[in-house]
């Protein structure tokens, strides 16, 4: 029980009380502490003081009063003490191992869009450095805070290491990017007092002309320069044999592949669908890849997915945008873009909160869905 001024009296206990499988740590609210308050440690917590945004001394586990016998423990802690109050601050970490989500979008070496999600779990392996680490320098004090901060902190240790790497490298090789994620992330988590334990991607996705370059990068033999390349001729390719007379200059841009005839004959042309190849118009079959170089025609949806939230559009079961708005079929997740069900309160993939905006783990500061680094801070995000 407290007196008036928030002075702790003689005989109080501080104790972390119920404490859930998902709290990492716990500040005890009051700093002042009376001689013979009694601090208990239960054998799956630390506790340690913590005074002017530093950590001290760690207590052991069972049960410590405070009293003038204590002081060859505390060693340099002893100015402390003001009178017969004990000033600082307790905290409590628990030793235990949790579980944590992540997920996002960067690009690979290539630039080639990569989307992924996992988890991974982790525990504190030296209290000091994480508090000093985390909670001191960022003023971070609640299990919510910090799990904000780990979960940024690894996400970004992530997309730096995706960059590194190609498309070929880590697509559909999830087991072989968990590990290569834990093996170069651990280093990075010893360095704020964490354990990384096992790394999972659960998806790693790219978008889907992007799969079918790596589908012809597998089966052709080629490496991705080459097939990006090739792909950026197509392109241009396509809007300059929309203009009459524009098929000699497509024939050039694209590399020449099986447009003969084509520049020579200067007539109307049409762009293939399937390969980018141009072919004369009235042709049944594109000269490069044998396939109908007609589009066919899209079906209109047919209403079982319901209707846009916003135009009232008929939606498809498994449309994910509106065709006539461009609005998501589903309410989204605002940092990794995943589906979020009626009712669900977090998401699934990465943990982020369904009616919180998205901040900067490291300043808080508000952030844009598509924004990559923190305008305030300058963080990767």
């Amino acid at each position: 029980m407290s007196n008036r001024k928030g002075v702790l009296r003689h005989g109080d206990v501080v104790e972390w009380k119920n404490a859930s499988a998902t709290d990492i740590m716990w500040r005890y609210p009051n700093d002042r502490l009376k001689w013979g308050s009694v601090v208990v440690v239960k054998e799956n917590q630390w506790a340690m003081f913590y005074k002017g945004g530093k950590a001290l001394d760690l207590l052991p586990p069972g049960r410590k009063m405070i009293q003038t016998m204590d002081l060859p423990l505390l060693g340099g802690i002893i100015k402390l003490f003001a009178g017969d109050i004990f000033q600082a601050e307790i905290i409590y970490i628990s030793k235990s191992k949790f579980e944590g989500k992540f997920g996002g979008r960067t690009q690979t070496q290539e630039l080639a869009p990569l989307m992924y999600h996992g988890n991974y779990n982790y525990r504190v392996k030296d209290p000091q450095l994480f508090v000093n680490d985390i909670c001191g320098n960022n003023n971070l004090f609640t299990t919510e805070a910090v799990n904000n901060y780990i979960r940024g902190y690894f996400n970004e240790n992530i997309i730096g290491l995706l960059s590194q790497h190609t498309l070929r490298d880590v697509y559909g090789k999830l087991k072989g990017t968990s590990k290569a994620v834990e093996d170069d992330v651990k280093s990075a988590f010893e360095k704020i007092g964490l354990e990384l334990g096992d790394v999972n991607f659960l998806k790693i996705d790219t978008e889907e002309k992007y799969r079918d370059r790596l589908f012809y990068m597998q089966t052709g033999g080629v490496g991705a320069g080459s097939v990006l390349a090739s792909e950026t001729q197509k392109e241009v390719a396509k809007e300059i044999g929309k203009s009459t007379g524009g098929a000699s200059t497509a024939f050039v841009m694209s590399g020449g592949m099986n447009t003969q005839g084509i520049a020579a004959s200067g007539g109307d042309f049409i762009t293939c669908p399937h390969c980018g190849s141009q072919n004369k118009k009235g042709v049944k079959h594109c000269s490069n890849c044998g396939k109908e170089p007609t589009i066919p025609p899209v079906p209109k949806p047919t209403g079982d997915g319901g209707v846009c939230r916003k135009c009232g559009d008929p939606l498809d079961e498994s449309q994910k945008f509106c065709e006539v708005c461009g609005t998501p079929a589903a309410e989204t997740c605002k940092k990794c873009g995943d589906p979020l069900e009626p009712g669900q309160k977090f998401c699934e993939m990465c943990g982020q909160p369904r009616n919180d905006s998205l901040r900067c783990y490291k300043c808080g500061n508000r952030l844009d869905p598509n924004q990559r680094f923190c305008e305030k801070c300058g963080t990767q995000v």
